[in-house]
């Protein structure tokens, strides 16, 4: 958080990477979907991915705005991790009112939105694990 550049610059290529995978894999799930004869589940994926995304978006355009001009300031960091916080818990709140309200309006398109949020979640996890693992110095 000392530099505004360090997480960004390292999130860009696990989006990138991720927004290609989760978009070959919406796209093998809109099909099976479809396949299986269930087109609002087909219709719901995309949108469950494209919150995902969304949410990513917003993240990283977040972390980029913080600096902290002393990194040794305790209070400072604090504040800055309060602030990351309270925003991904709106942010989590709003997602979570959006598949409740698709639950009430269509259970087969909650399904596709579900579907959506859980591969690209799941998608945004492995990628990250890939990073933080390649980042890695022997122990």
């Amino acid at each position: 958080m000392t530099d505004s550049t360090s997480i960004t610059d390292a999130l860009r290529p696990l989006m990138r990477r991720m927004s290609l995978t989760v978009g070959v894999l919406s796209v093998l799930g809109v099909v099976t979907a479809l396949y299986l004869n269930m087109p609002w589940a087909a219709l719901g994926l995309p949108i469950g991915v494209a919150i995902t995304v969304f949410n990513l978006r917003l993240m990283d355009r977040q972390v980029a705005r913080i600096v902290i001009a002393d990194p040794d300031d305790a209070k400072a960091k604090k504040a800055a991790r309060n602030q990351i916080g309270r925003s991904s818990a709106v942010r989590l709140l709003l997602m979570s009112g959006a598949v409740i309200i698709s639950l009430i309006i269509a259970p087969k398109f909650c399904l596709g939105v579900v579907a959506g949020l859980a591969i690209s979640q799941l998608v945004f996890l492995l990628s990250a694990y890939g990073v933080v693992a390649g980042n890695r110095t022997g122990n």
